[in-house]
């Protein structure tokens, strides 16, 4: 940990309301990312949306929802009242990006919905492992982003981590369509959880771009 003397500060100063904003959709984000976890899993242990499953959806929508209203206020603050134009437009991107993870689970969430996949059972445990990996993704990467606003030091060591983990969702992808395609089922049905594999491990790799980027937005700001 950095000394007191050497922390970064505040990339707002004193402006403690637009960083609880801020904080808000942080948290929010990672409140998705820990919804789309048990949505999976109850459609994992029903085999198909249940009024459950819905109501998991719902929520999700309504994080969505408010994650969306929050990142425009926080888009009005800097255009209206910020002393940072040099990074104004550094801050939005890396917001709106953020902003798609939780519209990426959403998305996949009504694709479960509507195409109703089947997952043999003993692949289960493989896709909330691979959930979880993706979620580790985005909390690290929610801590890299904490950090640009509060200490620019740790931005590098978060996203390190996200970096990380994305290699191992990347390990556990490969492993679950090997099995997929191994297995005795038809072709249209292997084709199927493929495509729903690869979208959770999208999220790890969404993670993993804005890390990078972000990166980027922490050496151009400690210049």
């Amino acid at each position: 940990m950095l000394s007191a003397g050497k922390q970064q500060h505040s990339l707002f100063g004193k402006k403690n309301q637009v960083i609880q904003d801020i904080d808000h959709f942080f948290d929010l984000v990672s409140d998705s990312s820990d919804l789309f976890g048990k949505l999976l899993k109850v459609y994992l242990r029903n085999g198909k949306p249940t009024d459950e499953y819905e109501v998991c959806l719902q929520q999700l929508c309504e994080l969505e929802t408010q994650a969306d209203s929050l990142r425009r206020g926080i888009k009005t603050f800097l255009y209206e009242k910020t002393l940072i134009p040099d990074f104004r437009r550094d801050v939005l991107r890396m917001l709106e990006e953020i902003d798609d993870l939780i519209g990426a689970q959403q998305a996949l969430a009504f694709a479960l919905e509507t195409e109703t996949p089947y997952f043999p059972k003993e692949m289960h445990e493989g896709l909330l492992d691979l959930q979880s990996i993706a979620s580790r993704c985005v909390d690290h990467l929610l801590l890299a982003a904490r950090a640009f606003f509060r200490d620019i030091h740790a931005v590098k060591d978060h996203s390190h981590k996200v970096i990380f983990f994305e290699s191992e969702a990347d390990l556990e992808c490969t492993r679950m369509k090997r099995m997929a395609f191994s297995s005795d089922l038809e072709l249209a049905q292997k084709t199927h959880i493929r495509y729903f594999v690869d979208r959770i491990d999208g999220v790890a790799n969404m993670a993993e771009d804005i890390a990078d980027s972000l990166t980027i937005y922490a050496i151009k700001r400690a210049m």
